[in-house]
């Protein structure tokens, strides 16, 4: 009944990770393993791939550094794949997207999951969940890509972007597709996965996720129905702190200033704000004396 497609930096899916869906689904499956041990493939161009040869009504797309840690999840997925008008299932996500581009966070409204530490010291794990929250599922608007689940006919109606190089920013697309299209994307509480590696965004992280607000930017921001009425009403404000955000993060991470400069004032006018150059580099300029003062002569 499901359809697992895992891309995988080996030729083969790990004997662990066969072993482990194999003895938790208790639903019939199929796993498509996309060999992208030369790099040969992006993750949409992967992902798209493994649709194509998948065969089942559920597709689970499958980060390959997990291990399920609940029993029968497969009957699960099923079940909440029946609710109505639902997109896609994950396992950790968030309540609102605005205009200016976000990267993750372990505060973020919707996590389930067990989070390895990334040092990969033995022991070192984290439970983010909600505290008191009992249901089984939670709406809301965008889903992190270690697990994505939908039923055949949503993924036969949207596609994971090809013009997106690389390994990011393919989650954050396909979550607005969903919504687009009019669907209830959903967190699920009712199993639990434990993800090995945290990953480090870097600099082509957030220039994938530049590339997606941008070309999605005419459909947002996009808000949940978990988005509270009073956060609703400083949106400009949590975007206005979005773009000083996004200039540390590519600020710590070297990227040139000019890059910066040019991703700082194309969301700026956005949103509306009318920031002139001399702004933009002097923000720039106390962001590197803050954190990298090395690099203030550089770039």
């Amino acid at each position: 009944m499901i359809s697992i497609i895992v891309c995988s930096r080996n030729k083969s899916i790990s004997d662990d990770l066969a072993r482990n869906i194999e003895d938790t689904i208790n639903v019939e499956y199929e796993i498509v393993h996309i060999d992208n041990s030369d790099n040969h493939f992006s993750i949409c161009s992967a992902y798209n791939e493994g649709f194509s040869r998948s065969k089942f009504p559920y597709l689970c797309f499958l980060h390959e550094d997990v291990c399920f840690r609940s029993e029968s999840w497969g009957e699960k997925i099923v079940e909440h794949l029946q609710m109505p008008n639902v997109g896609i299932l994950g396992l950790a996500g968030r309540d609102y997207l605005t205009r200016v581009p976000a990267s993750w966070s372990a505060k973020m409204e919707g996590m389930n999951i067990v989070q390895s530490d990334k040092t990969g010291k033995k022991g070192t794990k984290t439970r983010y969940a909600p505290i008191g929250y009992d249901k089984p599922s939670r709406a809301v608007v965008m889903l992190d890509g270690v697990l994505l689940c939908m039923r055949r006919e949503l993924m036969s109606n949207i596609e994971f972007d090809e013009s997106l190089d690389g390994f990011h920013g393919y989650d954050f697309d396909i979550s607005i597709q969903s919504v687009l299209a009019g669907r209830t994307n959903y967190v699920m509480y009712d199993m639990l996965l434990e993800h090995f590696s945290r990953g480090t965004p870097d600099a082509d992280y957030y220039r994938s996720l530049i590339k997606v607000f941008k070309k999605r930017e005419k459909s947002l921001p996009l808000l949940g129905i978990n988005f509270s009425e009073d956060l609703r009403n400083k949106i400009l404000e949590i975007e206005k702190r979005g773009i000083r955000n996004l200039s540390n993060k590519l600020v710590r991470r070297g990227v040139p200033t000019t890059e910066i400069m040019a991703a700082n004032i194309y969301f700026s006018r956005l949103i509306g704000l009318n920031q002139n150059k001399l702004q933009g580099y002097l923000q720039i300029y106390f962001s590197k004396l803050i954190n990298y003062p090395t690099r203030l002569f550089f770039k």
